[in-house]
């Protein structure tokens, strides 16, 4: 946090479209599964280096800013995509929306990324099966 800005990785576009961000669009992280780490001393985001700076996605790249057919009530008890209510044992994924696609950091100009709004909201990360199991591997196991 600078200066109450949230500044987040150098992006002009979404890394899944291209399309150029703009204030009010939605985005999920993501990341090269090299950068993935299971044992590193510092971590940011569970098993992610502290060091990597992630890519920004569309949640819908035809939809950037989730307007139309999305349920963005204020809470994060439902998911905006399937706008069901959200259990313990649900595979989510936070979702961002920017305030401002070019913002500056003011210690150091050079440092051009993205202001994130306070507000995240919750996606399933498969609404259709949203513990993530499977019937023949258990790749993930609800609890």
């Amino acid at each position: 946090m600078l200066n109450d800005l949230r500044i987040e990785a150098l992006s002009l576009g979404c890394a899944c479209c291209g399309k150029t961000f703009a204030d009010g669009h939605r985005l999920m992280a993501a990341y090269f599964v090299r950068d993935v780490r299971s044992f590193e001393q510092q971590v940011e985001l569970g098993i992610i280096g502290a060091r990597v700076r992630n890519l920004w996605v569309h949640v819908d790249c035809d939809n950037p800013d989730l307007r139309v057919g999305w349920n963005m009530t204020p809470d994060i008890h439902h998911c905006i995509r399937c706008k069901t209510f959200l259990k313990k044992e649900d595979i989510v994924s936070p979702v961002f929306g920017i305030d401002n696609p070019r913002a500056v950091n003011p210690d150091d100009p050079s440092d051009i990324g993205i202001s994130l709004r306070e507000r995240v909201y919750f996606v399933h990360t498969d609404c259709k099966n949203p513990t993530l199991t499977r019937d023949s591997s258990n790749i993930l196991l609800g609890t």
